[in-house]
């Protein structure tokens, strides 16, 4: 391993990572060009070390004239699944709790985990790493270390703060072959801070994956990788939340076949006409108390959607609600509805609303609730952006009417010192409590801390996609997270103008018009068979699995593109199944594998199968 600091063979590394970086990556390649400003390699008989060129001082000490650079790199080499230098995160999933709820799936999942010793061990393999992250280098000696050994690494992430230090790990890491030591398409380099349009890609596209076990090393541990850190799981656990599963889809599914038989008026896209009033979203956060003499006060020169649960705090202080908003399944919805109470307040509800809350409303009109696969029995009327939150609801369907927004009480997240919702609604009182696992967020004025979680960051980053893609101009004036394309606006500084309130809220309800639609028969046979060619793939090892489950993810994404119902409808679940692959094999041997395998692929294809007849059971039925 001494090799690795003699003057030739750095030089000859450092030259063929030149040769690399000019070929692949330009930019980098200039930016390596120039000399550097802060930090250098420096090497003497008594090894290598990293110079802070202001102050002279050294990133690794020396003792008695041996720099200990190479030493404290091959002890940070030793075992990194165990290594106290490094962190294995499995984002507190293991053991997997039975999903009671979800029959089909959860019996699926448990026989998986039945064919594994409940150990919490992880075996991967002789030099196989799950996804893992540098947050910084410290000079490359460990990662070429790692190389040496013979890693390989199922998805690398490596970020370094300054070019001088990205320059020195060109001495001693070889680029070229670390790409080959990885997936293909699986290995970033960023210098800086990785963007999050990056870390969106990873999790959509290696969402099973990445959402279960990741290793980090963070050598500086400064307040800039710590906020990297806590950007990466942020990601992590906003893609845990929000899979779906085949029962919940057909809950959905069923309860859209039974709205269809009312003929209620369902939104028609192309039909809207935009009003010239801005349209004020009203979610049942704390922040909603400070905000209702604004609502009151002004309700005339706006439209107010309420989202959910919000109904209830806004009739009791007298608010006029314009159209309420509701998206659940739940059987009780009928009566939260009576108790807020809806009254005559017109509904605007998703296709997959509970039938017994439909029928309450006096006056009704549906949407098809993107996301969900029942939205995609006529895909041109989905509206997207709208889940996982009735909130989220109702910011894409107002997105739709108005290029005004305005936010009162979408927190999104659970403010300090604060409960979860605002007082006096149907949850009644409730503590202040912010669960352990939940991360700080930027909070939308600055003068409070707001903490989130997997559901609250998946619902802020679709509101910021949804306001991005829509150019709406948002006022945010909740107190709650910062929503991003949004303006953080108090309630006593916005200023409204008025209009004309009967005109826009006729042209809300022409949008809507009866329709008629039928079940779907195509598209599952090919779903089926294409993931059976997949799960025939011969299986040896933890890096072949890891490799596969990308695989069936991606082809998971790509039927929900191509064939929504289908997709959507299976891909939760398949994605429930594929992670309980990855818990039940992580304790095993690598010699177990094969056999562990067989059986496993049969419990996925005859799980598939049980949902497939569940679904031809209804059909015939309907």
């Amino acid at each position: 391993m001494e090799g690795l600091i003699t003057e030739e063979r750095m030089g000859a590394c450092f030259e063929r990572n030149l040769g690399f970086f000019k070929a692949y990556l330009p930019k980098l390649y200039a930016t390596l060009l120039k000399p550097p400003t802060l930090y250098n390699l420096l090497s003497d008989p008594g090894g290598v070390n990293i110079i802070n060129l202001n102050d002279h001082s050294l990133l690794f000490a020396c003792i008695e004239g041996q720099h200990q650079m190479l030493s404290v790199a091959k002890e940070w080499a030793k075992a990194p699944l165990t290594n106290p230098k490094w962190r294995l995160d499995d984002n507190q999933i293991t053991p997997l709790s039975p999903l009671e709820s979800l029959p089909l799936t959860n019996k699926g999942c448990q026989a998986l985990l039945n064919l594994s010793p409940n150990i919490k061990t992880y075996h991967l393999g002789a030099n196989f790493y799950p996804p893992t992250i540098f947050y910084g280098l410290a000079g490359g000696l460990v990662l070429a270390l790692l190389l040496e050994q013979g890693a390989f690494f199922h998805a690398l992430y490596l970020c370094e703060e300054h070019p001088d230090l990205w320059r020195i790990s060109c001495y001693f890491i070889d680029y070229a072959r670390l790409f080959e030591a990885t997936t293909p398409n699986a290995c970033v380099l960023s210098l800086g801070t990785m963007q999050p349009k990056v870390l969106q890609h990873i999790f959509i596209s290696k969402k099973i994956t990445h959402s279960f076990l990741h290793l980090e090393f963070d050598p500086y541990k400064n307040e800039d990788t710590k906020a990297q850190a806590q950007s990466f799981y942020a990601h992590k656990k906003s893609a845990l939340r929000g899979w779906g599963s085949f029962e919940d889809e057909m809950l959905g599914f069923t309860n859209t076949l039974k709205n269809l038989k009312t003929n209620p008026p369902f939104l028609r896209p192309k039909r809207i006409k935009p009003i010239d009033l801005p349209i004020c979203i009203v979610g049942n956060g704390p922040s909603l108390d400070g905000l209702l003499p604004f609502l009151k006060e002004h309700g005339d020169k706006m439209i107010i959607f309420s989202c959910g649960t919000a109904l209830k705090v806004l009739k009791k202080a007298g608010v006029s609600v314009d159209f309420q908003i509701e998206i659940e399944r739940i059987d009780y919805l009928k009566e939260v509805l009576e108790s807020a109470p809806l009254e005559d307040t017109p509904l605007i509800c998703g296709n997959m609303l509970n039938p017994k809350a439909l029928a309450y409303a006096k006056e009704a009109y549906m949407f098809m609730r993107g996301g969900s696969g029942s939205a995609y029995l006529d895909p041109h009327l989905s509206v997207e952006f709208s889940a996982p939150f009735v909130g989220n609801a109702g910011a894409a369907l107002a997105s739709l009417f108005s290029h005004t927004l305005i936010l009162c009480g979408l927190d999104c997240g659970y403010i300090e010192g604060q409960a979860k919702h605002a007082k006096g609604s149907y949850y009644g009182t409730e503590s202040s409590f912010i669960p352990p696992n939940a991360l700080e967020v930027r909070s939308n004025f600055g003068d409070s801390k707001v903490f989130s979680d997997g559901l609250f960051l998946l619902s802020a980053k679709q509101m910021e996609q949804l306001f991005k893609q829509g150019k709406n101009q948002v006022y945010n004036l909740s107190s709650g997270a910062f929503i991003e394309n949004t303006t953080p606006l108090r309630a006593q500084d916005l200023k409204l103008t008025g209009g004309k309130k009967d005109r826009a809220i006729r042209r809300i309800k022409n949008a809507f018009k009866p329709l008629k639609l039928s079940p779907p028969i195509e598209g599952f046979n090919a779903f089926k068979e294409t993931l059976a060619e997949l799960l025939n793939t011969p299986i040896s090892t933890k890096k072949e699995l890891y490799a596969l489950v990308d695989r069936i993810n991606a082809f998971s994404v790509k039927t929900t593109q191509e064939n929504p119902f289908v997709g959507i409808l299976l891909e939760g679940s398949l994605a429930h199944l594929c992670l309980h692959l990855l818990v039940a094999c992580l304790p095993l041997k690598q010699a177990d594998l094969p056999v562990f395998y067989a059986k496993a692929k049969d419990i996925i294809l005859n799980t598939i199968d049980e949902m497939l007849d569940a679904y031809n059971a209804m059909n015939t039925f309907v």
